[in-house]
């Protein structure tokens, strides 16, 4: 539970105060949520913190961080209507262009705004994303994350880098650098490194499945699905154990 303290003189809080008690909603952001539909009062209060702290230069790559996290957060898991979903996510995406132009080495915010991107193309398809040149600047960011930092949350960038090679259509002449290869290599890299991260060995299952080894993305979709969800990732662990459950599901 977020401390009744905090919430009740909430008003009294200096900056760095303020945003510390932002980051505490933020991480009680799976409170009392339903299976994955998040109960919006946390990430309400914690987006509330971090839109008034980007005015704070001393904080602003911090509380930009948790903003782009929070509005991803909120349309993953608390928006159900498709048009809220989308408008968070163009929301998330405008601010995380400016904020990675001012902070161009920051893992975290080309994490958060690789992802808005992503979410809002995983929405309108993946023809359509290709051709509006989303996937063009999918690849850029994880390219940078990869230079800034690889390793960053369990290796994001090889992995969103994977799955743009898996998801991306093969176009003869006009997208041909989509390569089922390349993606399962990306993803074995990663799995070496975190071989436990749930998202890795989920992408690593999806990825096979794409190229047609049915075999052995099953083993891993049923890892997925045995791994304990941690804490701080909790419906984000959550919902990808579901989805490995509905593929393995799919073939009974």
């Amino acid at each position: 539970m977020i401390n009744f303290f905090v919430i009740l003189f909430s008003f009294y809080l200096t900056p760095d105060n303020n945003l510390q008690s932002g980051i505490e909603y933020f991480n009680a952001r799976a409170e009392n949520a339903i299976g994955l539909q998040a109960n919006t009062f946390n990430i309400d209060k914690a987006i509330k913190i971090f839109e008034g702290e980007l005015s704070d230069q001393q904080n602003k790559e911090k509380a930009g961080y948790y903003y782009l996290a929070s509005l991803n957060f909120k349309g993953q898991f608390v928006f159900t209507k498709e048009v809220d979903r989308k408008n968070v996510y163009k929301k998330a995406v405008d601010i995380g262009n400016a904020l990675i132009k001012e902070f161009p080495q920051s893992a975290y915010i080309r994490f958060e705004l690789i992802t808005s991107i992503g979410l809002l193309a995983e929405m309108n398809g993946a023809l359509k994303s290709a051709e509006s040149g989303v996937v063009s600047q999918m690849l850029f960011h994880s390219h940078m994350l990869i230079q800034t930092d690889s390793m960053y949350r369990c290796c994001a960038g090889w992995k969103v880098l994977s799955i743009l090679h898996y998801k991306t259509p093969y176009i003869p002449l006009v997208l041909t650098w989509p390569s089922n290869n390349t993606a399962n290599d990306l993803l074995q890299k990663a799995l070496r490194y975190y071989p436990a991260d749930i998202s890795n060995n989920y992408y690593y299952a999806e990825a096979l499945l794409e190229s047609g080894d049915k075999v052995n993305a099953k083993i891993y979709f049923q890892l997925v699905a045995k791994f304990t969800s941690r804490k701080e990732f909790y419906l984000e662990d959550e919902n990808q154990k579901e989805k490995a459950k509905k593929h393995l599901a799919s073939w009974h």
